[in-house]
């Protein structure tokens, strides 16, 4: 057992499915100490993991022809750079999750498309390779004129994936432990 690990990376009483998911996919990694409950093994198992969501085919129903055509390509790189994302509606846009955090999301606009990150140093960690695109603090435009190459995906999703396993809490106290 790797008790170093399970002090570091208490799952909280009460967590979300995609939390459990999140901390027993980690825990098989790093430690592996005891099998995954099978309820649970069989819920991560499941081909739903990398389900999508009729929500988004909606969303993307909506969308101009142009759009449409950009939006479905990007969500078909999103799938295949991260194996077993999970989409779903977040801020009332189509959006990815993995290891339950969100890592990328995108819309349909009057002019095009945008891509979010969900983070606001995604895009300044990528200052160079996202230069020539619009863009504000949170998200990045592009069009016919100029589409995400998957390459641009990549980078952005890998960015926005290391951001999130440097952000994870290193511990959590129980309430009545000394220092809470």
């Amino acid at each position: 057992m790797n008790a170093q690990w399970h002090k570091l990376h208490v799952l909280a009483r009460g967590a979300s499915l995609e939390r459990r998911i999140a901390w027993h996919r980690e825990h098989q990694r790093r430690c592996a100490c005891r099998p995954v409950p099978p309820a649970l093994a069989k819920q991560i198992t499941t081909p739903s993991a990398g389900k999508r969501d009729p929500a988004i085919d909606e969303y993307l129903r909506r969308a101009s022809a142009s759009s449409r055509a950009l939006l479905r390509a990007l969500r078909k790189t999103i799938h295949t750079l991260v194996p077993g994302v999970e989409e779903c509606i977040s801020y009332r846009i189509p959006a990815f999750r993995h290891e339950g955090r969100i890592v990328a999301g995108f819309s349909a606009t009057s002019k095009g498309c945008s891509y979010y990150p969900f983070s606001g140093s995604t895009l300044r960690t990528l200052t160079e390779d996202v230069a020539g695109y619009d863009q504000t603090k949170s998200a990045l435009h592009f069009g016919l004129d100029r589409p995400l190459p998957p390459s641009l995906v990549r980078k952005l999703l890998e960015a926005r994936m290391a951001e999130g396993r440097r952000s994870r809490p290193r511990s959590r106290r129980k309430a009545g432990d000394p220092g809470s």
